[in-house]
Formats: structure tokens, C-alpha cells, sequence
């Protein structure tokens, strides 16, 4: 029993409670490992460094906590959310490779996420910006490379104004 609980603790980020990166790691590892089909999504909040000098760190983890409420509202059970970071999320959604459901899923966390958020008499603002990327996208998935694409993914929407979504979609290479 107690190593069961040490093992939950192990994989549990403390503040969120959601599950952490070596969680994630493991879920991602498996689901490539397996050659199933999922999708992999990279959050990042912006203006959260904001929060923390306004407001201090305890209005910052509010808002931790308050995204991984969203975060798990938003999912199915079979999903994984995952604080990998100190304001980066990652969801791993087995079965889910669908690029219309996938960008209705991130327009809601980015909406849910971008409504202010109420600390103590203060109010906290931030949005989210997210890449995404799919398992259906390589010949064989890899963990590294997938977390690297959804990463680059990433960072398209927070260059192309925040608060927005991206798909990475691989580009064939033609070798001559």
C-alpha cells in the first residue's frame, strides 16, 4: 500500500495535482511504444510572469491551480494533463487525432483560460498559447521528436499574437 501511494505521489505535481512530467513522460513513451494513435498538446501561459511580479507567487499558483481545474474540466478520463513546467501543461489524448475536434478542444481552454481570474481582491489575467501535433503525423512516432513539434508549435501561436492554437503538420522532405 505504501509503496502504491508513494509511487501516485512520485507522478503527482503537488501544487495542481495533476500529474507531472516524469507522468507524462511514461504516458507519451507508452502510447509511441505501442503505435497508437493520440495527440499531443503543449500549453503555455502567457503573461504569467506578469501575475507573479504584480501579484506574487501566490496569486501565480492560484492561477496554476485554477488552469488545472480547466485543464481536467476539459478532458476525457483517458486523457493525461500534466504540469511539465513551471506555467507549461502538457495533455496526451490516446485515440484522439481528429485536427477539427483538436483545435475546438484548444479554443476552449483558451478561452476558459483567458476569463480573469479572481485572487484575493485582485483580478489575474492570462492566456494560453498552444501547439499541437499528432501521432498520425510520423512514420513512427517518437517521444522526443513529438514533444519537439508541438513545442515548435508552440511557439508559432505565441509568435503569431498568443492566445492561439497551432497544428504542427510534418512537410514532406524530397530528397533529390
Amino acid at each position: 500500500g505504501a509503496k502504491v501511494v508513494a509511487e501516485e505521489q512520485a507522478m503527482t505535481d503537488t501544487l495542481t495535482g495533476l500529474r507531472n512530467r516524469r507522468a507524462a513522460d511514461a504516458t507519451l513513451a507508452a502510447l509511441c511504444e505501442a503505435h497508437a494513435e493520440f495527440s499531443l498538446l503543449h500549453m503555455d501561459l502567457d503573461y504569467f510572469k506578469a501575475v507573479n511580479d504584480t501579484l506574487g507567487h501566490a496569486a501565480g499558483d492560484h492561477v496554476l491551480r485554477i488552469v488545472a481545474q480547466i485543464l481536467e474540466a476539459e478532458i476525457r478520463g483517458a486523457d493525461t494533463a500534466a504540469r511539465v513546467g513551471g506555467d507549461e501543461f502538457v495533455v496526451i489524448m490516446p485515440g484522439l487525432v481528429d485536427p477539427h475536434r483538436l483545435q475546438a478542444i484548444a479554443a476552449r481552454l483558451i478561452t476558459s483560460i483567458s476569463e480573469p481570474m479572481t485572487f484575493e481582491s485582485s483580478v489575474c489575467k492570462v492566456s494560453a498559447s498552444i501547439g499541437m501535433t499528432r501521432s498520425i503525423t510520423y512514420d513512427q512516432a517518437l517521444p522526443d521528436q513529438m514533444m519537439a513539434d508541438a513545442d515548435s508549435a508552440l511557439y508559432a501561436s505565441k509568435h503569431a499574437g498568443r492566445g492561439r492554437a497551432r497544428l504542427h503538420s510534418a512537410v514532406p522532405v524530397h530528397i533529390f
